[in-house]
């Protein structure tokens, strides 16, 4: 009786073996016959299952049937592309990624081991020679991609084509690497995909190793700034700031800037006012420096000198919105000083006061604010001030309006 069933279960076995080789062969089939993105999707779908079943998830010819196929299907839609048919670019790309992805995967497990036992492959050459011959056109997708606003799968076009170049894991057989000026500039592509695919991690990744690489571009500084500041990353955030000012000095203020204010946030203050001192003896009508020192010296608690810094700037550069902000914010911290300072007056001593002394820096704080506003309709902070100071001044016409203009 024992021996019945042990025999049943090797047939149970040796069939579910054969349903699967079965899979593969049929998806095979499917798969040759193929001729746009959907009917390999379908093959695909067919063949899935083969993926996770340990009869055939270690066969390299399980894989390398749909990437060689993806290739496949890439070359017939760019033949029609190239004889002037209509051809979705979209599914094409497709094609070509799918072909790399699972001819990778392929390539991972083709070890075979002959009757001698030693390890041969039996697809790789194939498999090395679809993807180098295809290695330029994955810059094609990326750019499709990048078009059609995908861009995760961009960033996955651009890196491949970064990648298989010195991919060692193709040998001698790997294309030419790439000259730097088009590797760094592809790169730079790569890291905003990935950016406007809110892959942070990988953006930055990238833009790390593109600065590294000392790139031209202050605008991938920029960029690269801006992704740390999404990603609240303090020290990458100095890192791009203290490469930027290494490279393109303080042509452009705001490296400069950041870079101090990179070491206000992390209350090195010392270090921080070195650099503005610095900077101002060597530029200084330079209003930025003005105001990060303003700031600064804010951070300090000394207020009369960042009103005196923030006074400069605003002197320097009488149409820089922060710096009629900052300054019109001062005076509104010098008035509500006064104010409280005031408190054990009299009644009758205090409106004197408040007309002779306190009344006119609130209104020249009205002046600053209202400039600010006006240079830039998105400084808000300038119209809450505002607010409360025609609340105080019981100007209702001018409340009114500067509510309106907050949408309350």
């Amino acid at each position: 009786m024992k021996k019945i069933c042990v025999l049943t279960v090797g047939l149970l076995t040796a069939a579910s073996m054969t349903a699967q080789v079965a899979v593969v062969k049929e998806a095979e089939k499917a798969f040759k016959s193929a001729d746009s993105y959907a009917a390999y999707q379908k093959a695909l779908q067919a063949i899935t299952p083969a993926f996770s079943n340990p009869e055939t998830d270690k066969d390299a010819q399980t894989y390398w049937i749909p990437g060689k196929a993806g290739f496949k299907l890439y070359d017939d839609l760019f033949a029609k592309k190239t004889f002037g048919q209509d051809v979705n670019i979209i599914d094409m790309s497709n094609a070509l990624l799918d072909g790399y992805n699972y001819g990778m995967k392929a390539l991972d497990v083709d070890t075979v081991v002959d009757a001698k036992g030693k390890q041969k492959t039996k697809f790789s050459k194939d498999i090395v020679s679809q993807i180098a011959g295809h290695a330029n056109d994955f810059l094609n997708a990326g750019a499709a991609y990048w078009e059609a606003h995908d861009y995760k799968k961009a960033y996955e076009a651009f890196n491949d084509y970064l990648e298989i170049p010195a991919n060692p894991r193709l040998g001698k057989n790997a294309p030419a690497a790439l000259p730097d000026s088009t590797a760094t500039q592809i790169m730079y592509n790569c890291a905003l995909a990935a950016w406007q695919a809110e892959m942070l991690d990988k953006a930055a990744a990238t833009f790390d190793a593109l600065l590294e690489k000392g790139y031209d571009d202050a605008n991938a500084y920029d960029y690269a700034y801006s992704v740390a500041y999404q990603m609240q990353d303090e020290p990458r955030k100095l890192r791009y700031s203290q490469q930027a000012l290494d490279k393109f000095g303080t042509s452009d203020p705001k490296f400069l800037q950041r870079v101090v204010n990179s070491y206000i946030e992390s209350k090195d203050f010392d270090k921080a006012k070195t650099m503005l001192n610095n900077a101002i003896a060597a530029d200084p009508n330079n209003a930025a420096y003005y105001l990060s020192l303003g700031v600064l010296l804010e951070q300090q608690n000394d207020f009369k000198g960042a009103k005196e810094a923030y006074q400069k700037a605003v002197t320097i550069e009488p149409d820089g919105a922060l710096n009629n902000l900052y300054f019109g914010r001062m005076l509104v911290q010098e008035y509500n000083d006064l104010d409280e300072g005031a408190a054990n007056m009299s009644q009758q001593e205090y409106n004197k006061y408040n007309y002779e002394t306190m009344r006119p820096i609130i209104l020249e704080a009205v002046k600053y604010l209202e400039k600010a506003y006006q240079l830039d309709n998105e400084q808000t902070d300038a119209l809450r001030y505002l607010k409360n100071i025609y609340y105080v001044l019981n100007d209702g016409d001018n409340l009114l309006r500067v509510e309106g203009l907050l949408g309350k």
